[in-house]
């Protein structure tokens, strides 16, 4: 309809009438309203609803002439000016299989079905269908062609095919050769959609601007954790639990306070901890038993590995062996001698070995380099209203002639916009002006280069230091005065504490 209009066409939602219903009734137009799906009363009705509670009113008599006529399908003239379309007439639920990619994308495993909304005729008419899926937002970004939103195989002549409404839209028939004579389906489009992941539309859309897109070491590590837990919201649960701080457990040089002997030890490898030394977390309100789970949870995820501590009789070494090395003989990892399972092997000394527990290193790496800050954000972010589906990436660099050039901590899509964001346990970009100012550019460059609607800057403190907001705001405003393009920027405050989300003032 779209195509076959000159002028506005709108389709407007079924919710209760808002501020955003305000320009409908404008005195200068006269509307004329169709529904599809709807009768002429039930159309009536829809609309009539809409002007008796209408936000915006001006002082008229009682009896007050509507705006609008309510008319069937088939009298609606092309060439009208304005018209207004019920929304969601035609949202039908499918049921459609489809594959994951290793990636996150979405590809449909089958071609779509050829079909003729209700009222239309495919020979007189063109419309388009847009398939949305649940918890998967593509956003509608102009460089998400059909070459990102087809499945691999798909004929890219078939149809038009693009990125659109927070899903993937194609036109009804199909644009490649089409026989005359040719039957329905034969003249219909069916094809097989993808819905990109969001590490392909960062590479998609990087590549639009010569650039490129790549893991950091960071990412690489929250990556590896996620996939140990199952999935990108258990891993922020995971930094808002108390699991965190027990984790931290296995970072520090000495002993925490309160461990009983014996049940922390230091390797050269890494730390590792004893129930005992868990248990002896100071966190009343995380009971026993809860935490008792959540080890034998993790440990049956790979997050953590139970073992021994055991020493070797052919050199002076004392390791950490896991219990799938375990058996009554042994080999040491240093000097390859064999052992054997002994009471003089384990530590610490007892009569019978004591179980311990060590952390992944990829884990171990993430906690140690605050990578808690990132996730406390998107978790914050994923609660607003705009983003509750949105998709979630983890920190990445933007490469510029294979050089590295920007690295963002997260990036956000819903099914409206990207966002990027930067994660910082201190409340500062930099030590110095040149400092912070060096970092502001970067990160709004890199919203540029990936076409992003927004920058968000987060903070475990309660507040940005006013010289990195000032930084920031300058180069905005450089930004503006250069005429280039300009990310809206948030400022997230309170990580852990009472996260807040507000502009950058300007």
């Amino acid at each position: 309809m779209l195509r076959q209009i000159r002028g506005v066409v709108t389709w407007i939602p079924w919710a209760d009438p808002g501020l955003h219903d305000m320009w409908l009734f404008s005195p200068r137009n006269r509307l004329l309203v169709t529904s599809a799906s709807l009768t002429l009363d039930e159309t009536r009705q829809q609309i009539e609803e809409k002007w008796q509670k209408r936000p915006v009113r001006s002082i008229q008599p009682k009896e007050e002439e509507h705006p609008f006529d309510v008319v069937h399908p088939d009298a609606i003239d092309i060439d009208h000016p304005l018209m207004v379309v019920l929304k969601d007439s035609w949202d039908q639920p499918r049921s459609l299989p489809v594959t994951r990619e290793p990636d996150g994308t979405l590809q449909a495993s089958l071609s779509l079905a050829a079909e003729v909304p209700n009222g239309l005729d495919p020979d007189r008419h063109r419309w388009q269908v847009t398939l949305t899926a649940p918890s998967h937002p593509v956003p509608p970004l102009p460089v998400l062609g059909s070459h990102a939103v087809i499945a691999t195989g798909q004929n890219p002549w078939e149809t038009f095919v693009r990125a659109a409404d927070g899903g993937v839209t194609y036109w009804s028939h199909r644009f490649d050769f089409v026989p005359s004579g040719a039957s329905l389906a034969g003249s219909l489009a069916s094809p097989r959609l993808s819905w990109p992941g969001i590490r392909s539309i960062l590479k998609v859309a990087a590549s639009a601007q010569g650039a490129d897109v790549r893991p950091s070491p960071a990412g690489k590590r929250a990556a590896i954790t996620e996939r140990l837990l199952g999935s990108r919201t258990a891993l922020e649960e995971l930094a808002a639990s108390p699991g965190w701080a027990l984790l931290r457990m296995f970072m520090p040089a000495v002993a925490p306070g309160g461990c009983p002997a014996g049940s922390w030890w230091k390797l050269k490898s890494a730390t590792v901890l004893s129930w005992e030394a868990i248990a002896a977390l100071d966190d009343n309100g995380w009971e026993p038993e809860a935490r008792r789970e959540q080890v034998d949870q993790w440990t049956s995820q790979g997050v953590l590995r139970r073992g021994l501590i055991l020493g070797c009789g052919h050199c002076p070494i004392l390791e950490f062996y896991p219990l799938s090395e375990i058996s009554q003989s042994y080999l040491c990892r240093r000097c390859g001698g064999t052992n054997q399972l002994t009471g003089d092997r384990w530590r610490p000394v007892a009569p019978e070995p004591r179980w311990f527990y060590d952390l992944h290193p990829a884990v171990l790496e993430l906690v140690k380099n605050d990578g808690d800050v990132p996730l406390l954000a998107t978790r914050f972010l994923r609660s607003e209203y705009w983003a509750r589906q949105a998709l979630v990436g983890e920190e990445f660099e933007l490469l510029m002639d294979g050089n590295p050039c920007v690295e963002m901590d997260f990036a956000l899509a819903t099914d409206q916009e990207l966002w990027l964001g930067e994660a910082k346990s201190n409340d500062s970009l930099g030590n110095t002006q040149r400092e912070r100012q060096r970092e502001a550019g970067k990160l709004l460059r890199g919203c540029a280069l990936t076409g992003a609607a927004g920058l968000i800057l987060a903070t475990a403190h309660s507040h940005w230091a006013e010289t990195t907001v000032e930084a920031v705001r300058t180069e905005v405003l450089g930004r503006r005065t250069a005429n280039k393009p300009v990310p809206k920027v948030r400022l997230l405050t309170g990580l852990g504490t009472s996260p807040k989300l507000v502009p950058l003032p300007l």
